[in-house]
């Protein structure tokens, strides 16, 4: 039986919506007390757009994105990297 990463019309493989401090880590270049206030940051102002917010330690990886202008591309490669390991 082939994989489900090589079956046939599978474009790539799906990560995470949502970034976590070790995302954040990576991304920024920032220690893990700092990615917990940036992420407290964008569902904060989630909250204010009255968009859905996740749980403490995670936000939403396309608003993360927008907020801190860092394409959604980066994002998706560091959150893969993170699912590798």
């Amino acid at each position: 039986m082939e994989s489900i990463m090589t079956a046939p019309g599978v474009i790539k493989s799906a990560t995470r919506i949502y970034v976590t401090p070790e995302d954040v880590s990576a991304l920024m270049g920032c220690r893990r007390s700092m990615a917990y206030e940036m992420i407290k940051k964008i569902n904060n102002d989630a909250k204010k757009r009255g968009k859905h917010t996740f749980p403490s330690g995670k936000a939403n990886k396309y608003l993360f994105s927008e907020y801190y202008e860092i394409p959604i591309e980066d994002v998706d490669k560091v959150i893969a990297r993170g699912q590798e390991a």
